[in-house]
């Protein structure tokens, strides 16, 4: 497999690629949408990852932000607990409506699978 340099893909390259159909404005007519396959490929040679058993979100007119962390008070005696914050991801509306239906899908398939989720 090649990349489009022409350097030859790894294993990692190929197991982030996939493919995919997007939608492009219309450009030979009013009301007209063309659509054409391009290969995505998500590269994660500078992702890092983090547990969180905590989520909260926050919204403006412009953008959702996620909020995810770690419950670290186990056993916590008075009236505080407190969530230790590791991540926190700003996206657009349309982002947060886009990642909505697709934990909506998922999670619909791992109940057909594992069971009800309570």
């Amino acid at each position: 497999m090649a990349n489009t340099n022409g350097t030859k893909a790894s294993k990692a390259d190929e197991r982030n690629t996939v493919d995919m159909e997007i939608d492009q404005p219309g450009l030979t007519g009013i009301g007209t949408e063309q659509t054409r396959s391009v290969k995505v490929r998500f590269d994660d040679s500078e992702m890092s990852s983090h547990y969180a058993n905590v989520a909260n979100v926050g919204v403006s007119k412009d953008e959702v932000t996620l909020l995810f962390g770690t419950n670290q008070t186990w056993g916590a005696v008075g009236d505080e607990i407190v969530i230790k914050l590791a991540t926190r991801m700003i996206v657009t509306p349309s982002v947060a409506k886009n990642l909505c239906e697709t934990l909506q899908r998922v999670l619909q398939e791992y109940e057909a699978k594992v069971g009800k989720i309570v």
